[in-house]
């Protein structure tokens, strides 16, 4: 079977065309009783079906059984009780609905990969997730969005993305005017901006506001070995999909091309990034100023600067920078480099508006020379 998924010759059938990013079919047996959307696994649709508990003018129905309540308390109760998680994994203690769902997260730890994207060498514990996966290598995509320049090779991904457009400003934080998709992730954001950390670190004691952020941090404390060695430099990973990615930086191998320029990347995330540059979406807005940004990283880097937070210190005057490019010119400063150079007078500047703006006084003298009667 794994051969099978590796074959050259590979074409998405029916079936791989409905399959949804988080293994979500049209017509599967785990049907919402809600939405009808379905997935392959039990505990995936229990998990969908809190996203109906507190929809607005809708009525208190259970997503996975049908079951009809008076309130959405009531079906909150019932949700918990009926559908507990019994099945844990001996590595983490995380707990599953069915053994299906348990075996699936066990490769998480165990790192069993057998299906490799042909094209990347990415790999996966699922024939499925590498159905999906090989989408991103495809530069036509059949299903595409009337309101923003995504498209989805599954329609699963694209009902899922069109939902977005039509929730977006449903729920809104009345802190910071952020947007959520559903109640439930509106409470859990709220949480962000109160002075409780609920959730603490059973290692070293550390609390946390988020559960999902208490999770990130455990792993810190998570020896995993790196059994993944790059025979170019040694540097060593812990996932062979890490060592595939790091290779293609020494053979210059970039399989994920941009439909627009040709221009090619060694990741799919780098090029979802530069196709921005191309429909000029700006999708992270700073909620203090209004600026948008392409990336999530400068908005980051900007709203540092509205805090004052300046995390990029120089290492010879101890001056506190919010930007690592300010750090990096400041440092020119002691260093002596300056690598904008003037190709009339050969003069070099630390920054490039400085050349630029040197630039234009030898425009001003050549058009003087054309015409000595100017002043």
């Amino acid at each position: 079977m794994a051969n099978e998924a590796s074959d050259g010759d590979w074409k998405p059938d029916a079936e791989t065309r409905q399959s949804g990013a988080k293994r979500v079919k049209f017509g599967g047996k785990n049907l919402c009783k809600v939405c009808s959307i379905s997935y392959i696994l039990l505990g995936s649709l229990v998990k969908h079906a809190w996203s109906h508990v507190d929809e607005e003018e809708a009525p208190c129905v259970c997503g996975v059984c049908g079951d009809l309540f008076e309130t959405s308390e009531e079906l909150k109760s019932h949700l918990k009780t009926k559908y507990k998680k019994t099945h844990e994994c001996s590595f983490c203690r995380k707990s599953f609905l069915t053994v299906t769902g348990l075996k699936r997260h066990v490769t998480l730890h165990t790192g069993d990969r057998p299906f490799k994207c042909d094209v990347c060498g990415k790999a996966f514990a699922h024939a499925s997730n590498l159905s999906i996966h090989r989408w991103v290598h495809r530069e036509e995509k059949p299903y595409k969005c009337d309101v923003c320049p995504k498209a989805f090779g599954l329609k699963g991904s694209f009902q899922a993305h069109r939902r977005l457009h039509g929730k977006r400003e449903r729920f809104i934080c009345n802190v910071c005017g952020k947007s959520l998709l559903d109640m439930r992730s509106l409470t859990r954001h709220k949480s962000t901006h109160s002075g409780e950390r609920r959730y603490g670190c059973e290692i070293c004691g550390k609390r946390f506001k988020l559960p999902g952020t208490l999770r990130s941090h455990k792993k810190t404390h998570t020896v995993r070995e790196k059994t993944f060695l790059c025979h170019i430099c040694c540097k060593t990973f812990v996932t062979n999909g890490g060592l595939k990615m790091h290779l293609n930086m020494h053979s210059g191998e970039r399989p994920f091309p941009c439909s627009v320029c040709d221009k090619r990347f060694m990741s799919n995330g780098y090029r979802k990034s530069h196709m921005r540059t191309h429909t000029n979406e700006a999708p992270y807005e700073c909620k203090e100023c209004g600026r948008f940004f392409k990336r999530k990283t400068h908005l980051n880097n900007h709203v540092r600067g509205h805090l004052g937070i300046k995390l990029f210190v120089c290492s010879v005057c101890g001056k506190a920078c919010s930007r690592q490019e300010h750090l990096t010119v400041h440092m020119r400063t002691h260093n002596g480099e300056r690598p904008y150079q003037c190709t009339v007078c050969a003069k070099a500047f630390t920054q490039s508006h400085c050349l630029k703006t040197h630039m234009k006084s030898h425009h001003q003298e050549d058009e003087g020379f054309l015409n000595p009667t100017c002043p």
